[in-house]
């Protein structure tokens, strides 16, 4: 067996690297790079509260580098005294993040102080208003109510039912683009979202996005796997989902920190949740990005750890932990970054002081030759109000790639601190550089279905690419155009690496709006690829799922009587 030591002197420890087989540690994640589960969308990046009007004031220092997704806020500052989403929309627009407007919060008090559904539909009248005459289109939906299981049936004159199935009807009279999300429970039971989704399914009014809290250490695995059943046996969806609050067992002390948040990130991802936001703890501190910052200006170590998932870009691989179910032990997520020319992991969580991470597949990644440089980092966390001005490298090494494979060993493993695993291709595999310019992706082959426009062309290259030829078409099919152009992108035409790349299509599917074709892994969608780096999604791709779970989306006519009102 072979060993690399490397001496950690500020920590006066040894990190070990394994080139081979070694004995099994207690906790072993395992990543395969040949794996991918779909585009990077950075599902868990956004808090409940976590930006509000003025804070953080720093948008480009420390909004920016975490790719921020989506944000829970409310629909006006009354029961929060701060957060109106339409002006936290305002400030996210340029970064690419969205908002769910939290509707409940239109009622002070805890828990909420409804009245009737006469001043709730005039609520809900100035709340679209000011919506659509915002202008703003990153608005990711409302959420007509929170906690419901705890905070309104027995407390008022009509049931939950009865105001969802009312409010269902009335946002779509005043927003007909209105996406509707919901139930929005405390935490995930089987009968409760059975009964709910029963009923929304037979009046007609099931959520566009299903959402509902995990908190606590709630066991995501065995909720998800039962959300899904519930909905073949009811015939319905796949809805996208919304774990629109996530926090560890430990509830404050956990928020924000990399060892709590890892293992719930981790299933996040493999599962192919939509969102997902921080919890919301720490009441007395609003726009802290959901304690990943120690003041209203300064990072700790959790805000780091989001920010190197803030920089994962390309595609998300699998990984596979020892106990998939466990949401304190040791877990990770990893993407694979062709156009990057890298590949990384994350991971933390409780262990014997042992990390083993076995990572597999460096042939199907399509960037590896026969070594790799392995970088391994730490992010420390004391707790939420500590400062943490930088990272720290452990060690940083050439190692060869053997069966396909690369193990690495971190001893004296923290359970509370953030580690990340860099890999990048040694000087034996030339990768294309950014903004070079290449030539763009080829265009798809003939499209098979009767009247299907053929797949589009690649997309241009920064400087000198050449936009992808389209396919020829099917029978009354059209021939797909080139990819529009993405200055400051290039390198890569759309449809992957530049030599040898799949065409966007093959199969008769159009490119994107602002991207005609996807990486190899996801041919025949499009993607879209922001200059601002911070704000890149592939919005096309990871909306594929969404798109298809409103396409069965039933709009009613308004209910001709209205209780209450």
């Amino acid at each position: 067996m072979a060993i690399l030591p490397f001496l950690q002197p500020s920590r006066g420890v040894v990190v070990a690297v394994a080139l081979v087989a070694t004995p099994a540690a207690a906790e072993t994640l395992t990543v395969d790079l040949s794996s991918p589960l779909r585009p990077v969308t950075h599902v868990a990046s956004g808090s409940l509260y976590g930006m509000i009007e003025t804070l953080p004031a720093d948008l480009d220092g420390l909004v920016a580098p975490l790719a921020p997704n989506m944000f829970t806020n409310p629909a006006a500052n009354i029961q929060q005294p701060w957060g109106d989403a339409i002006e936290v929309a305002e400030r996210l627009a340029p970064l690419g993040g969205t908002v769910t407007i939290r509707l409940a919060d239109l009622w002070a008090g805890w828990p909420y102080q409804f009245t009737n559904m006469t001043e709730w539909f005039e609520l809900l009248e100035e709340t679209t208003t000011r919506k659509i005459e915002s202008g703003l289109d990153n608005f990711y939906g409302y959420e007509i109510w929170n906690e419901p299981d705890g905070t309104f049936d027995g407390r008022h004159a009509i049931t939950f039912y009865e105001l969802w199935d009312q409010t269902y009807d009335e946002l779509l009279q005043l927003d007909p683009d209105a996406v509707i999300i919901g139930p929005g429970d405390a935490d995930y039971e089987e009968n409760r979202m059975r009964a709910f989704l029963t009923f929304a399914r037979d009046s007609g009014s099931l959520p566009d996005i299903v959402a509902w809290h995990q908190l606590v250490g709630q066991n995501l695995a065995a909720d998800y796997q039962s959300y899904r059943e519930l909905e073949q046996e009811l015939g319905i969806g796949p809805l996208p989902i919304s774990i629109n609050e996530y926090s560890g067992s430990e509830w404050i002390d956990d928020e924000g920190q990399p060892g709590a948040s890892a293992p719930i990130i981790a299933k996040l991802e493999r599962f192919d949740i939509d969102t997902a936001c921080i919890s919301y703890w720490d009441v007395a501190h609003a726009g802290r990005l959901g304690s990943l910052l120690a003041s209203d200006t300064e990072p700790n170590g959790g805000w780091w750890f989001y920010k190197w998932y803030g920089d994962m870009r390309g595609v998300m691989v699998a990984t596979t932990p020892d106990s998939p179910s466990d949401t304190t032990t040791v877990d990770g997520f990893a993407n694979l970054d062709a156009d990057g020319c890298s590949a990384s992991v994350l991971l933390a969580g409780q262990n014997d002081g042992t990390i083993e991470v076995v990572i597999e597949g460096f042939s199907g990644a399509g960037i590896f030759g026969a070594a790799a440089t392995v970088t391994v980092e730490r992010t420390p966390w004391v707790n939420r109000t500590t400062p943490v001005s930088a990272t720290e490298t452990l060690f940083s090494t050439e190692m060869p790639i053997q069966d396909d494979s690369i193990q690495v060993s971190i001893p004296s493993a923290s359970d509370v601190d953030g580690y990340r695993i860099l890999f990048e291709p040694t000087g034996d595999v030339v990768c294309p550089a950014p903004g070079s310019g290449g030539t763009g992706g080829s265009g798809g082959g003939e499209g098979t279905a009767s009247g299907g426009a053929a797949a589009s062309g690649g997309s241009m290259a920064a400087n000198g690419g050449t936009v992808g030829g389209g396919g020829q078409p099917a029978a009354g099919g059209t021939v797909g155009s080139g990819g529009a152009s993405n200055p400051g992108v290039g390198g890569h035409g759309a449809s992957g690496q530049a030599a040898g790349g799949q065409g966007a299509g093959g199969q008769g599917v159009s490119g994107g709006a602002d991207g005609a074709g996807a990486a190899g892994v996801d041919a025949g969608c499009g993607c879209r690829v922001a200059a601002n780096r911070h704000a890149s999604r592939w919005v096309d791709l990871a909306g594929l799922a969404l798109l298809i779970g409103l396409g069965g989306r039933r709009r009613r006519a308004p209910s001709p009587t209205r209780l209450a009102r």
